[in-house]
């Protein structure tokens, strides 16, 4: 499988560079950056085969099977569409849009191209989350209730230069921290809240610097995720789940090769459970290659990418903060 990647990101090394050196078959095919001469060292320093001129001509190539989207969070769509319609599968880093409307736009050109897009939501597919969910589907703590998620740590504005905390490119604590807690809760339940609210602390540049949401969900589980980005923060990552008779602790569910854990209690007994040191990345990768090649289907594509979609724009909303996500609706200042 030849891959391309948008953008000489500083995620791509651990999301696909490292990941396609242990899979057979993966190759690094080229890369394209803002700056040609970026992509030149990035290409030379990485071994990929080469670096193309501009984005334009990366999806253009007919030498390349799938493209990896690490672009700013506004790019997504409009680069994953041209990939799609140039007959290229797309991995796209989350979140996947700027909104469901664009997440919407994008799966129409991966219907009518009859290529596969996939979020690149690389915490679902680590086999922890796996067993926290055939645990919860096991009946170990009894009829779900409650789930506590956070993602709390300092992104620093880098006089500016940092896209989290611009309005334009799609920033904001929750759409870059706290879509993990919410991706793996929607995970998890498998649907969309029936009631959201939300409030913000605002940055200077107006997203979202901290924001927390509540959900409702059919049959009374009841959710909270917290995601924020301020100054001094340690990091803190972590997923609660919590049953009539027990419930599940999962630290560091982000990038939980790093040193995450999982335990259980249930009947005043507390265990561990298996948490593979393997990453999450190699994980994803593995998976999406093969689903490629077998047909197989992935828990990060489709119907899974339009209910983030639509949640993210719920809570959004609910915050006061609809124009983050649909800024060429906002209100002239």
């Amino acid at each position: 499988m030849r891959i391309g990647c948008l953008g000489a990101a500083t995620i791509t090394p651990s999301a696909v560079i490292l990941p396609a050196s242990v899979r057979a078959g993966a190759v690094l095919q080229a890369v394209a950056a803002r700056d040609p001469a970026r992509a030149q060292a990035y290409a030379a320093r990485f071994a990929f085969k080469r670096a193309e001129a501009d984005y334009a001509a990366l999806v253009a190539a007919d030498d390349i099977d799938l493209v990896y989207n690490a672009l700013p969070i506004h790019l997504h769509a409009p680069w994953s569409r041209r990939a799609l319609e140039a007959g290229k599968h797309v991995l796209c880093e989350k979140p996947f849009a700027m909104n469901a409307v664009e997440a919407e736009g994008v799966l129409a050109a991966a219907r009518a191209s009859g290529r596969r897009v996939i979020e690149a939501f690389h915490a679902r597919y680590h086999p922890a989350m796996l067993t926290l969910m055939e645990t919860v589907a096991s009946g170990a703590i009894g009829s779900l209730r409650r789930v506590e998620g956070r993602f709390f740590i300092t992104v620093p504005e880098r006089d500016g230069a940092e896209i989290r905390h611009l309005p334009e490119t799609g920033g904001g604590a929750f759409m870059d921290l706290g879509c993990y807690p919410l991706g793996l809760t929607l995970q998890l339940l498998g649907a969309e809240p029936t009631s959201v609210e939300a409030e913000a602390v605002l940055t200077p540049r107006g997203v979202d610097e901290s924001l927390t949401a509540r959900l409702a969900f059919a049959g009374g589980v009841e959710v909270e995720l917290s995601a924020s980005m301020g100054k001094g923060l340690a990091f803190d990552a972590s997923l609660r789940v919590i049953g009539e008779t027990g419930e599940i602790r999962y630290w560091n569910p982000v990038v939980p090769h790093l040193g995450g854990r999982l335990t259980v209690t249930s009947g005043g007994a507390v265990r561990d459970l298996p948490v593979s040191r393997i990453s999450s990345y190699t994980y994803q990768l593995e998976a999406v290659l093969g689903a490629l090649e077998s047909g197989e289907a992935l828990p990060t594509e489709g119907e899974a990418i339009l209910r983030q979609q639509r949640t993210l724009d719920a809570i959004y909303a609910a915050a006061g903060l609809r124009h983050l996500r649909f800024p060429e609706q906002a209100a002239p200042g």
